[in-house]
């Protein structure tokens, strides 16, 4: 049965009403939660900023320490540079083809199969009696190989 007139009338003011009502807690209820997720991050940030501070104050305690921690880092990176210049081979590193043993012109098949080849002969999982620093050798090598492959790879699409 439908409604007309002022009877029609009011019961749709109520029906808007309710909405306009539950609208407005709606809002409040979401502008609540986000004043939360503020206050939530402030302390967040509060407490981080506070244990970074806790550590520098102690990798700062003593400056023989701080000393010592930055000859270690010194050390550190002159051993790896080095390690990086001891390595001297028998290809050209930068070019790809050199590096796995193919032609300019080798097809997919011959370039998989290179890889596949080289990877077993210089995969450090397939040293198993080598040395420390033969297995660093052949760590460095996979890793040209592998680069070299994803390189040959993305040019023949």
């Amino acid at each position: 049965r439908e409604l007309s007139g002022e009877e029609g009338r009011q019961q749709e003011e109520q029906s808007y009403d309710w909405y306009k009502q539950w609208e407005e807690w709606a809002r409040q209820q979401w502008e609540q939660a986000q004043r939360e997720a503020y206050r939530e991050q402030q302390k967040w940030q509060q407490q981080y900023q506070q244990q970074q501070y806790q550590h520098y104050q102690q990798d700062n305690r003593s400056d023989e320490y701080s000393h010592q921690k930055s000859q270690r880092r010194t050390q550190q990176t002159k051993h790896q540079q080095s390690e990086k210049e001891e390595f001297i081979w028998d290809f050209d590193p930068n070019d790809p083809h050199s590096v796995l043993g193919v032609s300019r012109n080798a097809s997919k098949d011959e370039v998989s199969r290179a890889f596949r080849r080289e990877m077993l002969k210089h995969h450090p999982d397939t040293q198993a009696g080598a040395s420390e620093k033969d297995k660093r050798r052949a760590t460095e090598r996979s890793k040209l190989i592998s680069d070299a492959y994803r390189t040959i790879k993305s040019g023949h699409k």
